[in-house]
């Protein structure tokens, strides 16, 4: 789990600068902005820097994004403890630069790479295991966050009256916390949180409709590739994103069984209609939330606005060299149709052994458009 607020931001700027610093002077490197170049300048590398404060380790170097990760206690540890974490990492990142990916945490060609450089112990054992605090996540249960799995989980009532208040309830209450939490934070140095969720080796609509509809939990989604995989990574606060991690895992098996229905209900088959058909599901939803919001009165739409307004600000603080892409695709009007209908149907209840909360109509007429 990674973790921003301007003081972290103002902290990754600090360690860039070391890390620079060590690069050119210590390992003898060339650096241009924001990469670096190995010994024999045949390739450039990125230095990514994040911050996490869920790991029991000081610092790590993850090969699939080329990044390097130090602990949030570092911000308050001696500039030699913290240098020293950054020769360890940067040690492991030109280990994987001339070896590849090696399975031992520390091997000879890691060692070796230290005393070449003349780092000695205090480099090479630098990452230590921090001991006797193993609970570094803010992101423990919260009394909010029980409240609304109980109301997601009414929503398994065959009822559909009682499992839509059910629903209508829980965004309320998110809602609610959402703005309580919003006056009584600190603008200044507020935290917010970053996961990464549903890996996967390749894009697709069922993933883009879980974005769009975790969109609606206050949170920011941004596809990310790393390696052979592609995640989606959720940004914001730590109770919405635990929700958001939830309903994701809901839907990720959620979103299956509901074409199958369509399936069998409309006779649909191929990607095409699949696809559509998920996307239809996620503006089936949004936009029963989005009416939900036409209701609210002036002041809670005030207030929504500054939520949503903190929460894109978030996102440049995260993401600041954040790049779009947009793709054409083709469409198939009458399983995009379906999937909107089921979609306003659709009720977030992550409960076991239950029966889709998506009633389907008793009828549907099959058409082409």
């Amino acid at each position: 789990m990674f973790v921003y607020s301007q003081k972290i931001v103002q902290f990754i700027d600090e360690i860039k600068k070391s890390i620079k610093l060590c690069l050119s002077k210590e390992i003898g490197v060339k650096v241009n902005g924001e990469r670096f170049f190995d010994h024999k300048k045949t390739a450039s590398y990125p230095i990514k820097v994040v911050v996490f404060n869920n790991k029991s380790l000081l610092g790590y170097f993850d090969p699939n994004f080329y990044e390097v990760g130090f602990h949030e206690c570092l911000m308050h540890s001696s500039k030699e403890q913290l240098h020293n974490v950054i020769r360890h990492e940067l040690a492991h990142y030109f280990t994987f630069i001339h070896h590849g990916e090696l399975f031992q945490p520390h091997p000879p060609q890691f060692r070796e790479f230290c005393r070449q450089i003349g780092w000695g112990d205090e480099v090479s054992r630098a990452t230590f295991c921090l001991q006797g605090n193993e609970n570094y996540s803010e992101l423990e249960e919260s009394g909010i966050l029980r409240k609304i799995k109980k109301l997601m989980a009414l929503a398994e009532s065959s009822n559909p009256h009682e499992a839509e208040q059910a629903m209508i309830k829980s965004q309320q209450l998110l809602l609610k916390h959402n703005i309580e939490a919003s006056y009584l934070s600190s603008n200044d140095d507020q935290k917010v949180f970053l996961k990464r969720i549903l890996k996967q080796k390749r894009e697709t609509a069922k993933m883009r409709a879980i974005a769009q509809i975790l969109a609606t939990f206050f949170v920011s989604t941004v596809f990310h590739r790393g390696g052979d995989f592609i995640y989606l990574e959720i940004l914001g606060t730590s109770v919405n994103l635990e929700i958001a991690e939830y309903v994701a895992n809901f839907l990720d098996s959620e979103l299956d069984e509901l074409w199958k229905q369509a399936q069998k209900l409309a006779k649909l088959k191929g990607m095409i209609a699949k696809n559509s058909f998920l996307l239809g599901i996620a503006k089936g939803y949004c936009n029963k939330i989005e009416a939900l919001k036409r209701e609210y009165t002036n002041e809670i739409k005030n207030a929504l606005m500054v939520i949503e307004q903190e929460l894109s600000d978030a996102k440049d603080m995260a993401y600041q060299r954040l790049t779009w892409s947009k793709s054409s695709r083709k469409h198939c009007g009458t399983s995009s149709a379906l999937g909107e209908l089921m979609g306003k149907q659709l009720n977030i209840n992550p409960a076991i052994n239950r029966s889709s909360s998506s009633r389907l109509p008793l009828q549907w007429i099959h058409s082409d458009s």
